[in-house]
């Protein structure tokens, strides 16, 4: 009898291990959902989330993402320009007359004198002749009139309103060739001069843009706005700072108005991508992020950008292109290679995921998400070696990811490394303690016990059984009616002799999921263990419905009917076997003429 039992969960056991692992028999998806595992005998693991599933995936923020040097310098030139032709037309230069100066010296206060002028008329010539040169982009000379007409008459508003006006064109010229440091202080002399000089408070928000100080950037653009509506140079900075600020509702108002007018300006149509990314509208995303794309085509961000709106819209094919353009322009773009591992990953093209994700840890060694997602892809790929390597390294950076230490906990069973895998899931349960990390807990101990049974140890394994039955106790009360904590339970039980207490919980699996085909046979087992034969061959006869090529189920059918003394019954479920498996239809047919002498020496 005992040696029938153990001949019974040794082949139960072999055969089980090679359907899962090699894949000689059809399990369907009911049999066996994609988010979980049977490993050795016939206990269930269950993934936290679906197998498919990466733990992280990068969406491009932008945030990284510059106008560069050559557009900030036409940006600033072009504020300048709108803003002299606003000024042109405002009240503040109705009264001052332009002046030709007949020498450079008569710019100057003491020449000035010599014209036996009174100070006030001097001043009034000297801020005409700042005009003049102003006009002519004579900056420092504009510079020099205008403060030699305010050195004679402080009271003259139209002197100090040209010299902010000369003194912010002169930052400009400074800021063009990178001399920032002083073209900031003479923006804000300007502004100290003129507090309604908007082109300052636009230089002024170049500058903290370019060092991205991006409130000061906002309130000087904002300030500039104010002043001036009509400088719409400033829409697209502001639009793309709003953006960053996450305020979508303004970044789309400046962005749209920009975008009108400047169509062929490549960054604006990547933010306004971006905003309608934001927006979940992810068409009209594909339509702005294809429009910078071909505006400029050697931004890696806007084919980034690009391939997630395309990932969005279920284009994956035309999303990996996108995604490996971005990475062929700049070939340490982490975000690019990220989330090519990522489309790959969902694909089930796990090779090239794992060479995505090798690529992300070479550019940035500290990334435990990459970690993660790579030993995820070596995961599907059994290479659980090299994955537990990978878990390792995504560990030491990512300490609250409960997931992490549960699939990390499955790759170290997958090894045999029994011990560490109950250390991981314990740390898995301290981070989150649900019915499916204290499910995987008691996979883990039910294995290592079998190990330990393996290898004659039986007083380790039966501690470790127990170990089970308590880890999956506690996954069970969390949640009555998960039916693998039920399995897992009713096979533990089953191996502790406690077979009345498996058929309840076996029964509670099989109502939990019907017709899974492993609660099924394994309900079968505890019917016979607890020599119950007429229930244990109902279980199998419908395991076998279930699936008529289970060879398991049909060796359990004969072994049960024998017992039972129905030798007509084994032998037909003999029959069967003969077509799917002649290891076991011999170890049956062995059984079976062994009965068939007994019964002869009998008689």
């Amino acid at each position: 009898m005992n040696f029938q039992n153990q001949f019974y969960r040794i082949f139960t056991a072999y055969f089980i291990i090679l359907t899962v692992l090699v894949g000689s028999f059809l399990i369907t998806a009911q049999d066996l959902p994609p988010n979980e595992d049977l490993s050795l005998g016939a206990s269930v693991f269950v993934f936290r989330s679906s197998g498919r599933t990466a733990l992280k995936k990068f969406v491009s923020s932008g945030n990284k993402t510059k106008r560069s040097k050559a557009q900030r310098v036409v940006a600033v030139k072009n504020i300048r320009k709108q803003y002299d032709n606003l000024a042109s037309v405002t009240s503040r230069r109705k009264r001052v007359k332009t002046v030709v100066p007949e020498t450079t010296a008569a710019t100057t206060a003491a020449a000035a004198a010599v014209t036996q002028k009174s100070a006030k008329e001097a001043a009034q010539d000297l801020t005409g002749a700042g005009l003049y040169f102003y006009r002519q982009n004579e900056i420092e000379k504009s510079i020099d009139s205008y403060r030699a007409a305010i050195e004679l008459d402080p009271k003259n508003a139209d002197a100090k309103l040209g010299l902010s006006d000369a003194l912010a064109a002169k930052g400009s010229n400074l800021a063009e060739v990178d001399k920032t440091r002083e073209a900031r202080g003479l923006y804000e002399e300007a502004i100290q001069l003129n507090d309604k000089n908007s082109v300052a408070y636009a230089n002024l928000g170049e500058i903290y843009d370019a060092e991205n100080d991006d409130e000061k950037a906002l309130i000087n653009y904002e300030k500039a706005l104010a002043l001036d509506d009509g400088l719409t140079e400033l829409d697209a900075p502001l639009g793309i700072l709003y953006y960053r600020k996450d305020d979508i509702a303004k970044a789309e108002n400046f962005l749209s108005k920009a975008s009108a007018a400047n169509s062929n300006d490549a960054l604006t149509r990547y933010f306004l991508g971006l905003v309608r990314y934001k927006q979940n509208r992810y068409e009209d995303a594909r339509a702005a992020l294809t429009e910078s794309t071909k505006l400029n085509a050697a931004m890696p961000e806007a084919h980034l950008s690009l391939g997630e709106a395309l990932d969005k819209l279920d284009r994956r094919a035309e999303a990996v292109a996108e995604y490996q353009e971005a990475a062929r322009l700049k070939p340490n773009y982490l975000d690019a290679w990220f989330n090519l591992g990522v489309i790959y990953y969902e694909q089930g093209k796990y090779e090239d995921a794992v060479a995505a994700y090798r690529e992300a840890t070479r550019i940035k060694n500290d990334s435990g998400e990459a970690y993660a997602n790579l030993a995820d892809a070596y995961r599907q790929l059994k290479r659980c070696g090299e994955a537990n390597g990978a878990y390792s390294i995504a560990a030491a950076f990512i300490k609250n990811d409960a997931e992490l230490y549960s699939n990390w906990g499955f790759c170290l069973g997958k090894v045999n490394k029994w011990d560490n895998a109950v250390t991981r899931l314990n740390e898995a349960i301290a981070l989150s303690a649900d019915h499916i990390d204290y499910t995987n807990l008691g996979w883990a101990y039910y294995n290592s016990a079998r190990l330990d049974m393996k290898s004659n140890r039986k007083t380790e394994a039966q501690a470790k059984l127990q170990q089970a039955k308590i880890a999956l106790q506690k996954a069970v009360e969390t949640n009555k009616n998960f039916a693998p904590a039920n399995l897992n339970l009713g096979i533990t039980l089953n191996d502790l002799g406690e077979y009345r207490a498996a058929i309840e919980v076996l029964k509670r699996a099989n109502e939990s999921r019907a017709n899974w085909l492993f609660a099924v046979n394994e309900l079968g087992i505890a019917y016979r263990k607890s020599d119950d034969f007429e229930n244990a061959v109902k279980q199998f006869e419908k395991a076998v419905d279930l699936n008529p090529k289970y060879a398991i189920g049909f060796f359990n059918l004969g072994e049960s009917n024998l017992r039972r003394g129905n030798v007509r019954e084994a032998k037909k479920a003999l029959e069967k076997l003969k077509k799917l498996d002649k290891n076991m239809a011999n170890a049956l047919e062995i059984m079976i003429l062994s009965a068939d002498k007994k019964v002869k020496m009998s008689n």
